[in-house]
């Protein structure tokens, strides 16, 4: 990503997260102007389900900006430990994350898009929800791009592009619609799909050659699949909205609940 080393620290009595900004990024008047620009739109930013940026800490030579500290980790290590999530849990994470994206989407006058969105930006809190962070960084990585640097390097952020990204065209919000359908699938999955082949390689036969992951109908219920293949659409104008996306997965968590109390409900006899 943008940023290099990341420190658990002690800011006015409370644990916070402190990530260091590339100094190939600070050093960079143009890039770390966008940066200072970027902090000032973050500090506004208030939802449950998108991670609590406090401040920066202004350097010579770097730049450290502070956010809440989450200390379950990221939904890539729960998917590491625990494999394949249930249909409940899927469910309600998916949630989580369309609920955060959905808000920075919505933002106003001008919508944030956050460019990579991956399962190791989607961190946990104490609660057991879901809170998406780093959102816009690629934004301020892109500023390097005469520079040499590459937005997304060997992070893995290749598996969750979108088509048009890696063909360097012209994109808007829909391409974290796209990561997001990724993300989903990982969580039915139990982690990505794959996995012999280089990140890259699995974009670029995204990018040109309309590839997409398998969707078993053991592991995936239809209107799941249905969503997965509107959200990673290869046209990005029929890719959902995340407020429609909200609604889609509200209206799937309200059958299966339904369901699941009608078969417990046929489970009980009358003695």
């Amino acid at each position: 990503g943008a940023y290099g080393e990341v420190f658990l620290v002690n800011w006015r009595g409370t644990e916070v997260a402190a990530k260091t900004i590339r100094s190939t990024i600070a050093s960079n008047p143009k890039a770390k102007n966008t940066f200072l620009k970027e902090l000032a739109l973050w500090q506004q930013l208030r939802h449950p389900n998108i991670v609590q940026f406090l401040g920066v800490l202004k350097h010579s030579d770097r730049l450290i900006f502070l956010t809440e500290y989450l200390r379950n980790g990221s939904l890539y290590d729960i998917l590491k430990k625990k494999g394949r999530l249930d249909t409940k849990t899927a469910i309600s994470y998916a949630l989580d994350i369309a609920r955060g994206m959905n808000y920075l989407h919505q933002h106003k006058p001008h919508a944030i898009i956050h460019r990579d969105l991956t399962p190791r930006n989607v961190l946990q809190d104490e609660a057991g929800r879901l809170k998406v962070t780093d959102f816009g960084l690629s934004k301020i990585a892109q500023e390097k791009d005469s520079y040499g640097y590459k937005m997304t390097g060997g992070t893995g952020s290749y598996r969750y592009m979108a088509p048009e990204v890696y063909r360097r065209e012209s994109y808007g919000k829909s391409v974290d619609v796209f990561s997001f359908a990724l993300i989903l699938h990982e969580m039915f999955q139990g982690g990505p799909s794959n996995r012999a082949e280089t990140a890259e390689q699995i974009a670029d036969k995204r990018a040109y050659e309309d590839s997409r992951p398998p969707l078993s109908s053991f592991l995936y219920p239809e209107p799941i699949k249905m969503l997965l293949k509107e959200c990673w659409h290869k046209n990005p104008d029929c890719r959902p909205a995340f407020g429609e996306i909200i609604s889609q997965l509200e209206a799937i968590e309200q059958d299966f609940q339904n369901e699941k109390a009608t078969k417990a409900c046929c489970c009980c006899v009358v003695l």
